[in-house]
């Protein structure tokens, strides 16, 4: 099929009306105007007048100065704080207002701020009653800025956004906000940590709407960019705490950790001997943030955590276990450099207590962060499929261990040819070259011994550590970016089956082209099945394919290769004429999908039955919306996004999680061999969405099944009407039927209470009653009608097992191939569904 004569390209343009366009969005927003005049006003008082005090307190307060609460909110603290406050007003308070007017943003702003100070004051207060140094200290700090009215109102203004950027952004703000009082731990981020949680409490009174719910609503994409999120604002806290003076956060400690070690006993003593004013101070403070070479190496693993973070928004398994190995060393090095350092000073009485503040301030937040993350990854594992490809891998480790041989021998040779082994002998020079590689910044004491050392001799240890670690993350953030294999059998073998695919198959045979499948092949090469093994069940996804010869008796091999292996062959999907033989050989079944096919020769809509179609088409002309055909590849990059985001928004909305198996998703949408058809109005705006797999006979396209269908929340009424109507008028000059796929769990009104031959009856009825009790949540009979209105044909699709004595097997490999990342809650919502019905 020729898709380059009927491509349309649409591109959103600026539009005739842009200034009046921006000029009414400005007129909806007149309080953030006001506060963004007020914030100009302030810092030009503050130039003229910098001693005067805006900030506000809880002294202040309890003495009656509640104007100070206003006054402060304009006051910020420095010019990048300025310029942060006005870029974060127009966004987050401008957000708000144009959702929810100006008097709502006006009271949810002085809710969030009044909140979050009467928040902040009690726990300033509960801490300093209860001995807590760290928050108790804070009772009489003063507070400056609008950052907790501006964290509130960006919480709260989620409650207007669609279900995939309240999600993101609750996480975004968040985990930001926590990363600040975790590693910076001043005033100002705890007092903005509150201004966040007031807003959530906001946003859910407005909308009644649980961020957590919502997290198990997201798709796998969704869930891995979440978690990509949170890897990443954690991982650049060590960092946030150099950039700041005097951080005293929880967390903080990793600054003087990782950024500025402290020295030992031993390296005071043996720099400084009996003096210890101002070496051992010069000692004491001249750690690596003093280098820049000691710099370089102190971020490493920041650095590392973020190129994983890109590795886990990719779905990179590689990356989940680097940054599980990664928090585990964080855990483990922290807990130990706290026993050994926080704990020495104490003694007696003193000492009990210092034990105790020391736990609860510094030791468990150290421990519980980073256990969160690994124990939020673990729990996640199964999303994180992407596997490297191994030539990929192959090529990383050789050039990695090449630049770590190449420097390291260089360094040995300078050390030799500068008499380094009678200066040192070999111990020395091992000592330097696994120091040299350590991802810690270079004590003050190390620099100063390697004062006297030969010039090339001190370049090469200095840059060692830095090159081979430049080398390593840009290969290993090179390996993310690798195209990696998503099959459990590899690449080649998928290449393999899309060859047989070609040959032939059925409806839903390019399915087998998607992940977790794997494959059997018969003898001579010349047929194949795809399954997934789920507790020892080998579940097909549809009936052999290949050469339609061979395909007809690769079910027998298929089933003698389950008996050699010791597995339950169950084949889901199969048609009657597939499922015709292993019926004859004893095999049960019934029916599990409904499969509506529609004859495009001569297909006109015209007649009564075809009123809603064409209303649809009729109302898409209106309203100027088109279709644009194309693959996945060659759309533009807002196109892309536009269709990333309907697909999330689309899984957000419903309760339990997205399905897969035979129901495709974002992912399967991105092979070049199916058909995009996306519905755009005239503003550019992605309406809808549909998905369409080929079906092969002899190499040649013979039919198309539909496969994703996506449509806004707010899309006319009709749009996938719509977009299935054109994709009758498109391709049925190029194939005689089109498949609109199967509804799972559907019958046909007239075969709604009658099995049909050789199905059982018992799992017949139980399979209905699943099928209504699922219905509110998926709506695959609703689906089902909905096709009713294109007048197709009906076919059956079948479940054929080998003994009764299976099903309970087979009913948990299918839960797991549709569901494999179903919770217990969701388990337990699904059967009281069941037991309900």
């Amino acid at each position: 099929m020729a898709l380059s004569s009927r491509t349309e390209r649409r591109w959103p343009g600026p539009g005739d009306g842009w200034l009046a366009k921006s000029g009414r969005v400005a007129g909806r927003l007149p309080l953030t105007l006001v506060f963004l005049f007020a914030l100009l006003v302030s810092a030009v008082v503050a130039a003229l007048h910098p001693d005067l005090p805006l900030g506000y307190q809880l002294s202040g307060l309890r003495s009656g100065q509640w104007w100070t609460v206003f006054s402060g909110v304009l006051s910020v603290s420095s010019p990048v704080a300025w310029l942060t406050a006005v870029l974060l007003s127009a966004g987050l308070l401008g957000t708000l207002e144009y959702h929810a007017g100006s008097w709502r943003t006006l009271a949810i702003g002085a809710a969030g701020q009044l909140g979050a100070l009467t928040l902040f004051g009690v726990l300033s207060q509960a801490a300093a009653q209860t001995g807590d140094g760290w928050l108790g200290s804070m009772v009489d700090v003063p507070l400056s800025g609008p950052w907790a009215m501006l964290a509130s109102a960006g919480l709260a203004a989620t409650a207007y956004l669609g279900p995939l950027w309240r999600r993101r952004f609750r996480v975004a703000i968040l985990s930001v906000t926590a990363m600040l009082v975790a590693y910076v731990g001043h005033a100002a981020t705890v007092f903005l940590l509150c201004g966040a949680l007031i807003g959530l409490l906001l946003a859910w009174w407005l909308r009644e709407v649980s961020s957590v719910s919502s997290f198990h609503r997201s798709t796998t994409r969704e869930i891995r960019t979440i978690v990509a999120v949170v890897v990443a604002v954690f991982a650049v806290g060590p960092l946030a705490a150099a950039l700041v003076r005097a951080p005293s956060g929880p967390l903080a400690i990793f600054r003087e950790l990782v950024l500025n070690p402290i020295p030992t006993i031993g390296q005071l003593q043996s720099s400084c001997g009996d003096d210890v004013s101002q070496s051992c101070l010069q000692l004491a403070q001249g750690g690596g943030l003093g280098s820049s070479i000691g710099f370089a190496l102190a971020v490493v693993p920041s650095l590392l955590l973020l190129v994983c973070a890109e590795g886990l928004r990719r779905g990179r398994r590689l990356a989940l276990w680097l940054t599980v190995l990664i928090q585990c060393l964080v855990l483990a090095v922290g807990t130990v450099y706290l026993t050994l350092f926080a704990v020495i000073p104490h003694s007696g009485l003193r000492r009990h207590l210092g034990l105790v503040n020391v736990a609860a301030v510094h030791l468990l937040p150290i421990v519980l962060t980073p256990l969160a993350i690994v124990l939020l990854l673990l729990l996640l594992r199964r999303r994180f499929t992407v596997l490297t490809a191994a030539r990929a891998r192959n090529r990383f480790l050789l050039v990695a261990a090449s630049s770590f041989v190449v420097l390291a021998a260089g360094y040995a040779a300078v050390w030799l040819a500068h008499d380094g082994w009678q200066r040192g002998g070999p111990g020395m020079l091992f000592a330097g070259l696994g120091r040299q590689f350590l991802p810690l910044p270079i004590s003050p004491s190390l620099r100063h011994s390697l004062a006297d050392s030969p010039p090339a001799e001190q370049i090469f240890f200095y840059l060692s550590g830095p090159l081979f670690w430049t080398v390593l993350l840009s290969g290993v953030l090179v390996l993310f970016w690798v195209r990696g294999s998503q099959t459990v059998q590899g690449r080649q073998e998928r290449e393999r089956a899309r060859a047989l695919v070609r040959r032939g198959g059925g409806s839903l045979s390019w399915m087998a082209l998607w992940q977790n499948n794997h494959y059997w092949f018969s003898e001579d090469g010349k047929a194949g099945v795809a399954y997934q093994l789920h507790g020892g069940v080998a579940l097909t996804l549809a009936g052999p394919f290949g050469e339609p010869p061979a395909a007809a008796a690769a079910t027998a091999g298929f089933v003698e290769y389950c008996g050699q292996q010791g597995l339950i062959p169950c084949f889901y999907s199969v048609t009657d004429a597939e499922s015709a033989w292993l019926v004859g050989q004893g095999f049960g079944r019934v029916q599990v999908a409904q499969e509506t096919r529609l004859r495009l020769e001569g297909l006109e809509f015209v007649g009564k039955e075809w009123q809603n179609v064409r209303t649809a088409v009729n109302k898409a002309k209106k309203l100027g919306v088109t279709v644009l055909w194309s693959r996945y590849s060659e759309l533009s990059v807002p196109l892309r996004y536009q269709l990333e985001q309907l697909s999330e928004d689309w899984a957000a909305r419903k309760s339990m999680p997205e399905m897969g198996f035979t129901l495709g998703g974002l992912e399967e949408l991105m092979d070049d061999e199916v058909l995009c058809a996306l519905a755009i109005d005239d503003a550019g705006r992605l309406v809808g969405a549909t998905s369409w797999l080929p079906v092969y006979r002899d190499g040649v396209v013979v039919s198309w099944t539909l496969d994703l269908m996506r449509r806004r929340a707010d899309a006319f009424a009709g749009a996938t009407e719509f977009l299935i109507a054109s994709a009758i008028l498109e391709l049925r000059a190029d194939v005689e039927v089109l498949s609109l796929s199967g509804s799972p769990l559907a019958k046909h009104a007239a075969d709604e209470s009658t099995p049909a031959t050789g199905e059982s009856p018992v799992l017949d009825r139980f399979l209905n009653l699943l099928g209504r009790a699922i219905e509110p949540v998926y709506g695959f009979r609703s689906l089902a009608h909905f096709k009713h209105r294109f007048k197709p044909e009906y076919r059956s699709l079948y479940l054929v097992y080998p003994d009764a004595l299976d099903l309970p097997a087979i009913g948990n490999a299918l839960s797991k191939a549709y569901l494999p990342g179903l919770s217990l809650r969701q388990t337990a919502r699904l059967l009281r569904g069941l037991v309900r019905r």
